[in-house]
């Protein structure tokens, strides 16, 4: 009998003032899963390290697959997010899916008319609070992006990414006043598109 496989996908960053979205896939048995995992969102900066370090050796030995998606500020601000997003879940699906499988996807995203009409997807509420699949894409998607977030605060400190991780908190915002946007800033986003002195 075929083992039947579901796909996960989630994404991180869509509510970013900065840096890129990050949208991962992991596909895996229908029945697996992992203790520990659970929305990214709801586990501590080193609960999510020490599950994506336990996710890497089931990519190594072909338990589970994953694929990541990136699309950067520049294609957000070209395409607006939710073009931009849907191309990235077009990519995962593209790249990890194969016949039988079915794709889980956390939200209500809809891709009609995307070339993936074939594909078995069903988008869910909260799946990243109910599917293995799905906690583990958040998990590698988040320590990826929060990754990318660190390296890039050593070339603009004043924002302080690697705390912020280019959300709007209140210390981001204030830093954005002083010191204006930056070139790795979404100049579709707000406060950057209301302001008049442009990039630095």
């Amino acid at each position: 009998m075929q083992q039947l496989y579901t796909i996960g996908v989630d994404e991180c960053g869509t509510g970013a003032l900065c840096g890129q979205l990050v949208v991962c896939g992991v596909r895996a048995p229908h029945d697996w899963s992992l203790p520990g995992l659970n929305d990214s969102k709801k586990l501590s900066e080193k609960k999510r390290e020490e599950m994506r370090l336990k996710l890497l050796p089931l990519i190594l030995n072909n338990t589970i697959s994953f694929h990541l998606a990136e699309r950067s500020h520049l294609i957000i601000d070209q395409l607006g997010m939710y073009a931009a997003l849907k191309d990235a879940y077009v990519e995962i699906f593209h790249k990890l899916y194969q016949y039988s499988d079915l794709i889980i996807t956390d939200g209500n995203l809809k891709f009609d008319n995307l070339g993936v009409d074939n594909y078995n997807i069903q988008s869910v509420i909260k799946a990243d609070a109910k599917y293995p699949t799905v906690m583990a894409a958040s998990i590698l998607a988040k320590t990826y992006r929060d990754q990318e977030l660190r390296e890039v605060d050593k070339l603009h400190p004043q924002y302080d990414w690697k705390t912020n991780k280019g959300y709007s908190t209140k210390t981001h915002l204030q830093a954005i006043k002083q010191f204006g946007a930056c070139s790795l800033h979404r100049q579709s986003y707000a406060p950057m598109k209301n302001m008049k002195e442009g990039i630095k």
